[in-house]
């Protein structure tokens, strides 16, 4: 009969919506959503969307349904608000770089200039961190040691915790003892800072590896510890090579772009604060509070006319990423460090003619 026609169809139409309703709850428990309460019975059009329609009579239990948090987010806004990079004193070695060869890299020790810088230093990160709770990391050579004896004097009782850490000492350079630093030198600006590996010692990329491991096992989870007192700011006394590589894995930045960036100054320092809305899983940002990083590379011009000039482009990391794609935006830059105009460029060359071969 017309009847009986009908309820089978409403009851095909019961079923599939039951089956809609429970496909929807599997699907809003894969996304992480968990029911929290369970209110009085409401109609079906309390619950929006496909939840809606999957409801049949008059009422049915209603739910309030959360957004749980995601274990990474919460990890992230645990982590201390600020990382302080700082650059030991000037240093013997820096004073007289012939002592390399009679006195053990880790042994050198700092001038009395460098003992000064320390102490100046300390009171500037006493400003930044004001009254933040702090974990120190210091590289185990002497001159980052006696950095660090002269910096914490500023801020000495909100030390939570100092860790003496192999993994943020300065590159080794193998053996020194001999003539031979010079060349290897020579060799390692002919091949880049990043790759070449000095005999007995290591390369930039060794460096990279150990002080990433040490980013990502260490200062990530340094407030994951068990009932340990929240540190808001870590302050770093390292090396100058160190500090750049720890900024080339938070910023992503290529080798070409490492390879202009300058060795920071004696004392220098350098502040990351935490900024949830980074891409990544480590959430920092350099700040312009601290020292500006200087960055230079030589790129080849080519001009309308047919000529070639190889010219000196200050301050490259102000270029947006990806930099070598920056035609336009280095033009100005052209104009405004050398006085060429933008409309005469035909091409820049940002490896200053050393990959021609596709040109």
């Amino acid at each position: 009969s017309v009847r009986t026609i009908s309820e089978e169809r409403e009851t095909r139409g019961i079923l599939q919506r039951q089956v809609m309703w429970r496909g929807s709850l599997k699907f809003l428990k894969s996304c992480r959503l968990r029911q929290c309460s369970t209110a009085a019975r409401a109609p079906s059009s309390f619950l929006p969307g496909v939840l809606g329609g999957a409801v049949a009579g008059a009422g049915a239990a209603a739910c309030v349904l959360t957004l749980k948090k995601d274990p990474l987010s919460e990890a992230l806004e645990r982590m201390p608000d600020k990382v302080i990079l700082v650059r030991h004193g000037e240093s013997e070695g820096n004073a007289d770089h012939t002592l390399y060869r009679t006195k053990a890299d880790n042994l050198i020790e700092l001038t009395e200039k460098g003992s000064e810088q320390a102490l100046r230093a300390g009171e500037r990160i006493k400003k930044i961190i004001g009254d933040d709770k702090v974990h120190m990391f210091i590289s185990p050579f002497q001159r980052t040691l006696q950095t660090a004896r002269n910096a914490r004097r500023a801020f000495e009782d909100q030390i939570l915790h100092t860790s003496v850490t192999p993994q943020i000492r300065e590159q080794e350079f193998g053996n020194l003892q001999g003539k031979d630093f010079k060349r290897f030198r020579q060799e390692q600006n002919a091949v880049g800072r990043l790759y070449y590996r000095f005999p007995t010692g290591e390369s930039g990329c060794d460096v990279y590896d150990r002080t990433k491991s040490w980013w990502e096992h260490t200062v990530m989870r340094i407030n994951e510890r068990p009932k340990s007192e929240r540190c808001d700011a870590v302050v770093v006394i390292t090396h100058g090579l160190t500090m750049r590589l720890i900024l080339m894995q938070l910023n992503g930045w290529s080798p070409h772009t490492f390879h202009t960036i300058w060795n920071a100054d004696n004392c220098a320092i350098y502040i990351l604060r935490k900024d949830l809305s980074k891409y990544g899983n480590s959430p920092y940002i350099l700040s312009k509070e601290g020292d500006l990083i200087n960055s230079s590379t030589t790129v080849m011009v080519k001009l309308k006319t047919g000529e070639k000039k190889a010219l000196l482009l200050k301050d490259y990391l102000t270029i947006p990423q990806p930099r070598t794609m920056q035609h336009d935006f280095v033009a100005q830059m052209l104009r405004q460090q050398h006085g060429i105009d933008p409309s005469t460029v035909e091409h820049i060359d940002f490896f200053g003619g050393k990959f021609s071969k596709y040109m």
